[in-house]
């Protein structure tokens, strides 16, 4: 969800306080993927995008590595690595939009070329 998507939210549940009164809401505004965002950015951007695949063991070594060299950024590859860690499920995504509040809480769905069209202007 974006920010603006957890805004709407956090305003829907004021403007509906008895039917969200006591209980999780599970919100979303996109259910993307890496991939299908890098689809995005190339086709708005008109470019194709130079790609490093990683996996999570991968990125963890070059952030300790780099946390070793005293070389900046490290901090975000340990984050992300741990974002997208294979099987451990760290994200909790509504199982789909139908059984989220979105709607009762006027959260719009959102594409990943809407989002990329957003941040580029």
């Amino acid at each position: 969800t974006t920010l603006a998507g957890i805004g709407q939210a956090v305003v829907g549940t004021l403007q509906h306080p008895e039917e969200t009164a006591n209980r999780f809401l599970k919100v979303q505004s996109i259910q993307t993927c890496q991939n299908e965002l890098l689809d995005a950015f190339e086709k708005i951007t008109g470019e194709k995008w130079k790609v490093t695949r990683m996996t999570s063991k991968d990125l963890i070594e070059k952030g300790k590595e780099e946390n070793k060299a005293g070389v900046g950024g490290w901090v975000l590859k340990l984050a992300v690595s741990h974002l997208y860690d294979v099987g451990q499920g760290r994200g909790m995504v509504a199982p789909s939009r139908e059984e989220a509040d979105a709607e009762l809480l006027g959260v719009k769905e959102e594409s990943a070329e809407d989002i990329v069209a957003k941040l580029l202007g």
